[in-house]
């Protein structure tokens, strides 16, 4: 008697599902929204600054729903935030030169280069601005790049440049905070500032303490 069970169609060993072929998506369209996403919110930052940046504007650059930004990134100043971010990791690129004094300049020199750009200028509309958004957006994008710059000193300090007791992040505020005294505050160009005096500067008790250790 004929069995009335569905027969099993036989895959070839190896072979993908269909369904599983759907959700492999190579690339990843999800990735190239979000990356088109950042940059038209990048682009909407730019132009209209902070206080005029809307979901909507970038929604309609990017060519998206609004729904699929909320969705993503909730709010406006965490959209802002991961757009600042983005644009950063191009723009400021953590170095890795093998000195700590090399890695310091060239960090330094890329700020200050971008902090003139008008991307620049977009991005300092949102470090002045004073609503408790804006507030938290510029922690929260702080907090990653300082993070980021860590892996400079954590190199740093396997080399013997930098004692593992010193604070990084300290000494990445005093650093830079004479670029944005000089943009926001005097308003001297910070082309002339003097990068690698500073740096040696800032460097020098490390350095002497490094010599008198290897001299006990």
């Amino acid at each position: 008697m004929a069995s009335n069970r569905p027969r099993k169609t036989l895959r070839p060993i190896g072979a993908t599902p269909a369904r599983a072929k759907r959700q492999i998506r190579p690339g990843g369209r999800s990735a190239r929204v979000r990356a088109s996403v950042l940059q038209a919110a990048f682009a909407v930052l730019t132009q209209k600054g902070y206080d005029d940046f809307t979901i909507a504007d970038v929604a309609a650059r990017a060519s998206v729903h609004e729904t699929s930004i909320y969705r993503r990134w909730g709010t406006r100043t965490a959209l802002a935030v991961d757009a600042c971010l983005h644009f950063a990791e191009a723009a400021l690129p953590i170095p890795d030169t093998g000195s700590l004094r090399s890695d310091l300049v060239g960090l330094v020199r890329s700020l200050a280069d971008m902090l003139t750009s008008p991307q620049g200028r977009a991005m300092l509309a949102l470090t002045v601005a004073r609503d408790p958004n804006s507030v938290a957006a510029r922690r929260a994008y702080w907090r990653q790049r300082f993070d980021l710059a860590r892996a400079i000193f954590d190199r740093a300090v396997s080399r013997g440049e930098f004692p593992r007791q010193a604070n990084p992040i300290v000494f990445l505020e005093t650093l830079i905070a004479p670029l944005y005294f000089r943009l926001l505050v005097s308003d001297e160009p910070i082309e002339e500032w003097p990068t690698n005096e500073m740096i040696d500067h800032l460097l020098r008790p490390f350095q002497v303490s490094a010599v008198a250790r290897k001299s006990r």
